[in-house]
């Protein structure tokens, strides 16, 4: 069975709630606090591409181009 994935490319908003000890880590632009929620809005799919899941078989053919000069040497 062949599987395809679809990824989708684009921009969105989102806004993200941490949880903090102090409020000093919570000024801190670097600090990393509990996750409390995060809310996305504002999705734009700018573009679509569906490409073709690897089945993890190993193909092991050569180019027609390398084929044809090694048959000429």
């Amino acid at each position: 069975m062949t599987n395809y994935i679809r990824i989708k490319s684009g921009e969105a908003n989102f806004i993200m709630s941490e949880r903090f000890e102090s409020v000093e880590k919570a000024a801190d632009p670097n600090a990393q606090g509990e996750l409390v929620e995060c809310e996305v809005t504002g999705v734009k799919i700018d573009f679509t591409k569906v490409k073709k899941e690897k089945d993890g078989k190993v193909t092991t053919t050569t180019p027609k181009t390398q084929r044809l000069a090694s048959k000429e040497t």
